[in-house]
């Protein structure tokens, strides 16, 4: 991006004029939108500032080692909003974090910092760098421009940035795997961010219910358009069937990936107020521009929407337009 120092100094601006702080990032939580959540509520708390943070439901079982999550207010917003300032992270739009207006409204500053391809400037301060891997590439560049040379991030604030550095790039696989987020991956770890417990719980921890929800997700998976295209539908019926959630499905959308000639790979969810959907592409197509097309965003990698007014088997007919037009051409 352009003016990315002058951009992070206007976000500093805005951090030291600020006494009374609400925090959040969007609905239900990744590893980086939580990671740097917890991570910017411990840097403004050490800079002797009141936070509120916040973050709408849920938050995976395998987000609930990151250190801080107690001081995360899950859902519950506070009664009485008198803050300063609102920082909103990794929230393309000002909806994208929930329903946050009686927050939002009586605020004097809202500071926007985000890393999406797509991303409004509703903020009085907007620090946008679609180049970012990861907004935690973005927070720990925050750090770096402060001006003070013994602002690091803790231990604990370390493992909350690289938990989101490693996630958003899917370990280091991912496109957006640049030498800027090696970097600041490499300076992570040298600062002490607990690698073996993140790789260990995100990475190596499955429960019962999510291994055979994985196996039913890979029974029901189909090849379309010359196995360019791969489908998965989970219905209420399946996550019933094994007393799972939507949120215990992590993982499953790259899966198909893995095989040679899959160029997009899709999970469809039936959930009870809404039908969502992850895609993905191994590289030559662009799931930010499908997933635009029904009001979701993300990255050329990795994207996603909702919908709330069509059923699951229509949301699955009308994407298969979609990607059909945006892979039949693809060798």
């Amino acid at each position: 991006m352009e003016n990315r120092e002058e951009s992070l100094r206007a976000v500093w601006d805005a951090i030291r004029a600020g006494n009374k702080f609400f925090i959040a990032g969007h609905l239900n939580p990744d590893g980086d939108s939580l990671g740097c959540t917890l991570t910017m509520t411990s840097l403004l708390e050490r800079l002797g500032k009141t936070v509120y943070a916040y973050a709408a439901p849920a938050i995976g079982n395998d987000l609930k080692f990151l250190p801080g999550l107690e001081k995360i207010h899950v859902g519950v917003l506070p009664e009485n909003p008198d803050f300063d300032t609102v920082i909103l992270l990794e929230c393309s739009d000002r909806q994208r974090g929930g329903d946050l207006e009686s927050v939002l409204k009586p605020a004097k500053t809202l500071v926007n910092i985000d890393h999406h391809l797509v991303s409004d400037d509703y903020g009085h301060v907007n620090h946008i760098d679609s180049v970012a891997s990861s907004t935690a590439e973005i927070i720990f560049q925050l750090f770096e421009a402060s001006g003070e040379d013994n602002l690091l991030p803790t231990p604990a604030e370390a493992t909350c940035l690289y938990t989101g550095l490693v996630t958003d790039t899917g370990r280091f696989v991912h496109s957006n795997t640049t030498a800027e987020a090696l970097r600041v991956a490499s300076a992570l770890v040298a600062l002490g961010a607990d690698v073996n417990k993140i790789n260990q719980v995100i990475y190596f921890t499955k429960s019962y219910i999510e291994l055979k929800l994985l196996g039913r997700a890979l029974e029901k998976m189909e090849m379309r358009f010359d196995n360019k295209y791969s489908q998965i539908i989970l219905t209420r019926r399946d996550f019933e069937t094994f007393g799972a959630t939507p949120a215990q499905t992590q993982g499953i959308v790259s899966q198909p990936t893995m095989i040679p000639g899959v160029e997009v790979s899709a999970l469809i969810k039936e959930e009870p107020d809404k039908v969502s959907v992850n895609l993905r592409s191994r590289g030559s197509a662009d799931v930010s521009r499908i997933a635009q097309i029904f009001g979701g965003g993300g990255h050329a990698r990795a994207a996603g929407f909702k919908v709330t007014d069509k059923t699951v088997s229509e949301v699955a007919d009308a994407l298969a337009e979609v990607v059909y037009n945006a892979v039949k051409d693809l060798h």
